[in-house]
């Protein structure tokens, strides 16, 4: 579904990215694996198309985007959903608004249609009797679920997660693991998981990538996680949650 190729970024004189490569598979989750500023946001943006490598190729689905313009862009994007970190939902609008917005906006959806797929989402996110509230009123695990409810409405191939429980509480972030895993096993979908949360990892990847200074230092099934020797890796298994 998604392949970076001998990406190397650059802000300036700081080297982000040095010579990384990732496949993501269709169905499957990838987490990836690293301390907060080593770049793990900036591959999901690369994903995206939001910015442009220095050196190297990002596919999806097939297709180069390295170059594309923003309008091209648009029907790329449309197959991946994206769930950021501060959920961004508008603070004036209700949830069954929030969830229909872009479908209004960008689709012209019937309204049938729309309110078809919003009552869909609720029911998956487990909102119901919360349509008409305002993000505010809602605890930060369930704002998250209606971010990923969001993400889900456009019906994409593949789901990008920016640390998705972060700032959560234990039971808070079950329930976000538990939906990130049926996405797989339910909807078909696939999904990534930028995180620096090592039992979210074991939770939910079936592979995991693991960036240390720019570059991947592993990447393969998480079980094989325990058998890797690099010293960064070692630290990380015993600490179980990276330094912020």
């Amino acid at each position: 579904m998604i392949e970076l190729k001998n990406i190397s970024l650059k802000y300036g004189e700081r080297e982000i990215l040095n010579n990384v490569s990732l496949t993501i598979n269709d169905n499957t989750i990838k987490a990836i694996l690293g301390p907060s500023g080593v770049g793990k946001s900036t591959i999901l943006k690369l994903m995206l198309g939001l910015i442009k490598p220095n050196k190297g190729r990002v596919i999806v689905d097939g297709t180069d985007i390295t170059h594309m313009t923003e309008t091209s862009l648009y029907e790329i994007r449309r197959k991946m959903g994206m769930v950021f970190q501060g959920n961004a939902l508008f603070d004036s609008m209700t949830i069954s608004q929030n969830l229909g917005f872009f479908l209004r906006e960008n689709m012209k959806l019937p309204e049938s249609e729309v309110s078809r797929r919003v009552t869909e989402q609720i029911q998956f996110a487990g909102l119901e009797g919360y349509e008409e509230q305002l993000p505010e009123s809602l605890s930060g695990g369930m704002r998250r679920r209606v971010a990923i409810g969001r993400a889900l409405i456009f019906k994409p191939h593949m789901i990008l997660f920016d640390e998705p429980t972060a700032g959560l509480d234990p039971v808070s972030s079950k329930k976000i693991l538990s939906l990130i895993s049926s996405l797989r096993k339910n909807n078909n979908l696939g999904a990534v998981i930028v995180t620096h949360i090592l039992d979210d990892v074991f939770n939910v990847a079936d592979s995991v990538a693991v960036l240390y200074k720019g570059e991947i230092i592993f990447d393969d099934v998480t079980d094989k996680l325990h058998e890797a020797q690099h010293p960064f890796i070692r630290s990380i298994l015993s600490d179980k949650i990276l330094e912020l």
